[in-house]
């Protein structure tokens, strides 16, 4: 990253390759998580709306340092969501994969060594 582009400390940030404009874009994303709604216990019936996981695109950078995302066209904007997405999804399963990884592992070197 540049030191043109500033940070975003309370937001998600992603680097996307845009065919489109032939750069590399510094995406920011603010992360909403899954939400459950209430049930009633007797019944189970839904009180309040289940909302999904939703990444929504709020400032792009080009490597200039200079925000688009006002003057971007939606389709690219959501292109851009949807990779955002997958991409959090697949960064996601990489460390579900690495966590389960190092429990293999500590439960080797458990009793002084690998068994």
């Amino acid at each position: 990253m540049t030191d043109k582009v500033p940070d975003h400390f309370d937001l998600e940030r992603l680097r996307y390759e845009c065919e489109d404009l032939g750069v590399t874009l510094t995406c920011y994303f603010e992360y909403e998580p899954e939400e459950v709604g209430s049930r009633e216990p007797n019944t189970g019936l839904q009180m309040e709306p289940d909302y999904p996981e939703t990444f929504t695109l709020m400032y792009v950078y080009t490597p200039e340092g200079l925000d688009i995302s006002p003057v971007m066209k939606l389709d690219l904007i959501d292109e851009i969501e949807r990779w955002g997405a997958d991409e959090f999804e697949r960064i996601r399963e990489e460390d579900r994969a690495e966590a389960a990884h190092d429990r293999w592992l500590s439960k080797q070197y458990e009793g002084g060594g690998l068994r």
